[in-house]
């Protein structure tokens, strides 16, 4: 009896000690856009450690308040892509008709192209192993539900 509870009070203390890491790192992902007086911020999740926080035209790829990238998005038809790490790329679409009436997208690298589904996100985290930092060489490609293209370009 006595080593079930040793047992389910160290479960406990671990589970505690996973949701504060959590809350810890939001409180600083938090500090970090005040001190860099961000505004319009998403925060998206790009694996266990790292965070895209988009900010227009500012991508960031966030690990800790020292450690993190920053970058410029290039802006064409009212996309902002950037945020460029190996295996991903982040993009701020404000491109009113991709939002409302794309349905898929396709990246094409290498002269080969994978096609994906796209919901309306505004702040869209693209992930495939084949980017790469720094010339990533891809096409971004948004499709309408008649495959008729309607935003396009080369990054």
């Amino acid at each position: 009896m006595e080593i079930k509870r040793i047992v389910l009070a160290f479960i406990c203390s671990l589970l505690l000690g996973c949701n504060k890491s959590e809350t810890s790192t939001q409180k600083e992902i938090n500090q970090f856009i005040d001190n860099k007086k961000l505004d319009h911020v998403s925060i998206q999740k790009l694996n266990n450690s790292e965070y895209y926080i988009f900010s227009s035209p500012y991508i960031y790829i966030y690990q800790s308040s020292s450690d993190y990238i920053k970058s410029t998005g290039l802006i064409k038809e009212e996309v902002v892509i950037g945020g460029l790490k190996k295996g991903s790329i982040g993009l701020i679409i404000n491109n009113v008709k991709v939002l409302r009436d794309a349905k898929t997208y396709t990246v094409k690298i290498d002269g080969k192209t994978r096609e994906y589904d796209y919901g309306g996100e505004k702040y869209l985290i693209i992930k495939d192993y084949r980017i790469w930092n720094p010339t990533a060489q891809l096409k971004i490609t948004f499709l309408n539900d008649e495959n008729q293209k309607i935003f396009e370009s080369d990054y």
